[in-house]
């Protein structure tokens, strides 16, 4: 994989490696970041599948477009939204990719409901998150350090 996706990747797993990805199928990968698991998911769905991943951050996408380009996947489009109104249609993709984002962002259940809208009935959704515990000490709940802030 390029380093521009290696190095930028903030995901809290390897999903795109571990997700049942059946050839040919179409994948979302909802806060792609740097690209890596919408490049692993590109090679595992072969040229008759796809892969949509959706990032709100300009400087995560020109560093997934440009591994993109060092790649060549064809089967691989990036595009600019939030994760809680997604450009995609009704029931589109048979399966999606969820990375950490939700300790990233507030609007967890217009983000579920967004998920429920594009994934086809009988479709899958594959995630990994970072999970409390237990709660965070008083002088550990805010900062720009901390991601469940």
């Amino acid at each position: 994989m390029p380093q521009s996706a290696i190095g930028g990747f903030a995901g809290v797993s390897n999903v795109s490696v571990f997700a049942d990805i059946p050839a040919g199928a179409t994948i979302l990968d909802l806060g792609c970041g740097s690209g890596l698991d919408s490049l692993i998911a590109a090679q595992r769905v072969g040229p008759r599948g796809r892969v949509v991943g959706v990032d709100f951050s300009e400087a995560m996408l020109v560093r997934a477009v440009s591994s993109l380009r060092t790649l060549g996947q064809a089967n691989l489009i990036f595009l600019r939204s939030s994760a809680e109104k997604l450009p995609i249609a009704d029931a589109r993709v048979g399966h999606a990719l969820v990375n950490g984002i939700f300790n990233l962002n507030p609007y967890r259940a217009e983000i579920f409901g967004e998920l429920a809208r594009v994934v086809k009935p009988g479709g899958s959704v594959f995630g990994a998150e970072l999970v409390l515990r237990a709660p965070l000490p008083e002088n550990a709940r805010a900062g720009a350090d901390n991601w469940f802030s």
